[in-house]
């Protein structure tokens, strides 16, 4: 097939380089004719067979020049039809190109003169809306231009007119066949069409982009409005501080609009009973402001059964709607559970007029706000259970406290008045005996009697000093600082180190509880420095202000990792820990301020007065 084609092609280019042939002989004929026939005719030379046949050699050269450039110029005109036979032949492989472009663009491309289309590519055709292109040829183009539009194009088309100028880009709506609106990008370049001006227009559909936008524009939304209730839930473990605040939030949402109202139910976790926590716009004859919903009554109570949400678009018709009040106003509700961990803690009702539409970006916002202020009442619910046993281990450590106190003053007492007698009546026996023995007797008993005596004063005396450990009875009677200073003379002579006391008693004195815990983290502070500090001195500072007192022991010893030291364990001592728990228990504060590398170490300790 391809071999006959080239012959074709062949024996087509022989034919029309004959036929310039034949038109030049042709040519030379007529004109040898037409001559002679003119010598003839109108000069009367010869008759016409001899011009014909045997003309003069002058006429014979004139001829053949003639004829030379006859066919001269039959060549030239083959050669200039040939080439505009191949401009028009690439023109309109051209134009079939540019065609084929125009229609696969993807952009509607269309062509409109006298405000009147004259062509238009596929994309136009669906873009419009038409099964085909000859639906829009011949419509006016202002039947697709909105009214709200329609002076901005006019103005357009009024500049490119006169400016003879492309139009810049312009975002519109354009109306489809069907009647719906879509948004386009529009440029047009202005042309001239058979005489006629025209305008090449292209659209270009932005209803996916514009939807991408209205989808980033509602997820920055619902990113604010999250972040919003985050930084207000946030803000406090108070539950009934969160509740109010996030409600308050929620219902200034911009995405639901004014006139809207709306209640928190939390559910209890052991009876699962529901209990109004928050409400705002509540009215006063609402039936759940008295008693609240059970579970799987009317709306609250069937999204926290559920756990899912639960919409109503018409409190009249809805029948799941049970609960009423007087005067009760048409409107919508949206039912959203508070669930954490597959847990439903409770739900939020919102209520909202008739004329908002409940989209589904309305309910998944509140969704994830809901998941929000889940687990800001969770976390809140094990703070408070945290603070409660907190509370609990407080009282119990004041009332050992109180225990430990009162067996102390208790064995003392039982010291002084029974051990304390017995050994002052010992030593009044012992006395005695020496009198009595006869004094062959008492000359060879008396290093005994001697050295009974002193055991007898040494004993007494050894049961003084733990009774003062036990209980110092100048606590009672002189107070803190004076006991402290008597302490630390006597705890100076036992050990050597250099203990000064500064500070002023308090007036009025603190409550019996608090002088006892800070006089008892006191002495420990001053035996630790002793066991384990290698210090030279010690400074025990008492600051007394008019709403706290705070006793601070600092020495110059080693330091050592003071938060290491307040965890227990096996290898650690549980000192620090008791005078934490002590100082608590009165609801003060205790610190240590020191380090594996600080030149000593200071026990802070303050209480309320």
């Amino acid at each position: 097939m391809e071999l006959s084609m080239r012959k074709n092609n062949t024996i087509a280019k022989a034919l029309k380089t004959n036929r310039v042939i034949l038109v030049g002989v042709l040519l030379g004929v007529l004109y040898w004719i037409l001559d002679a026939a003119i010598l003839v005719i109108i000069f009367n030379q010869d008759n016409l067979a001899t011009q014909l046949l045997r003309p003069e050699l002058q006429i014979i050269w004139r001829r053949g020049i003639v004829i030379i450039l006859l066919f001269v110029l039959s060549v030239y005109v083959q050669t200039f039809v040939k080439r505009r036979d191949k401009e028009e032949e690439v023109l309109g492989d051209e134009e079939q190109r540019y065609r084929q472009l125009v229609e696969l663009s993807p952009d509607a491309i269309g062509i409109q003169s006298e405000d009147r289309i004259i062509y238009m590519n596929r994309a136009g055709v669906e873009l419009f809306g038409a099964q085909c292109a000859e639906d829009l040829v011949g419509k006016s183009v202002w039947s697709f231009v909105p009214d709200e539009f329609r002076e901005t194009v006019m103005s357009r088309y009024q500049q490119m007119r006169e400016g003879g100028t492309e139009a810049p880009l312009l975002e519109m709506k354009l109306l489809r066949l069907d009647g719906k609106s879509i948004d386009v990008e529009v440029t047009a370049i202005p042309f001239t069409s058979e005489g006629k001006p025209a305008l090449h227009v292209v659209f270009r559909d932005l209803t996916k982009r514009k939807r991408v936008e209205r989808e980033i524009r509602q997820r920055n939304i619902e990113l604010a409005a999250l972040n919003a209730i985050a930084s207000t839930v946030s803000q406090s473990l108070n539950l009934q501080k969160i509740l109010n605040d996030a409600l308050d939030d929620v219902l200034q949402l911009d995405v639901l609009g004014g006139g809207v109202h709306g209640m928190i139910f939390l559910q209890n976790e052991l009876t699962g009973q529901l209990s109004l926590a928050a409400q705002r716009g509540t009215p006063k004859d609402h039936p759940c402001l008295e008693s609240p919903p059970k579970l799987g009554e009317c709306l609250c109570g069937l999204a926290i059964e559920r756990g899912r949400v639960v919409i109503s678009e018409d409190c009249w018709t809805d029948e799941r709607h049970t609960r009423s009040w007087p005067g009760m106003p048409q409107h919508k509700d949206i039912c959203v559970p508070l669930i954490v961990r597959g847990k439903v803690l409770g739900g939020i009702n919102i209520r909202l007029p008739m004329g908002k539409e409940i989209t589904d970006n309305v309910t998944q916002l509140l969704a994830s706000v809901g998941g929000q202020i889940s687990v800001a009442v969770e976390n809140a619910r094990l703070f408070e259970t945290v603070d409660r046993h907190r509370e609990r281990l407080r009282v119990l450590g004041a009332r050992l406290a109180d225990a430990e106190e009162t067996e102390r003053r208790q064995l003392s007492r039982e010291l002084h008045d029974q051990v304390g007698q017995n050994l002052t009546a010992l030593g009044i026996n012992l006395n005695i005996l020496r009198s009595q023995l006869p004094p062959q007797d008492a000359k060879r008993m008396s290093t005994t009697l001697d050295e009974s005596m002193a055991l007898v004063e040494q004993t007494a005396e050894r049961i003084r000093d733990v009774m003062a450990d036990l209980r110092p009875p100048m606590l009672d009677d002189y107070g803190l600082v004076a006991t402290l200073r008597w302490f630390g003379e006597q705890f100076a002579s036992r050990t050597g180190l250099s203990i000064e006391i500064i500070g002023e008693e308090p007036a009025p004195r603190l409550a019996p509880p608090a002088e006892n815990a800070l006089f008892r983290v006191a002495t420990e502070a001053l035996t630790n420095v002793a066991k384990h500090a290698g210090a030279g001195q010690v400074i025990v500072s008492v600051e007394c202000t008019d709403e706290a007192l705070r006793i601070i022991v600092a020495d110059d010893g080693r330091g050592f990792d003071a938060h290491l030291e307040t965890e227990p364990g096996e290898d650690r001592g549980w000192g620090l820990i008791t005078m934490l728990e002590r100082i608590e228990s009165v609801g003060g504060r205790f610190w240590v301020e020191s380090g594996p590398n600080s030149d000593g170490t200071r026990v802070c300790a303050v209480v309320s007065r």
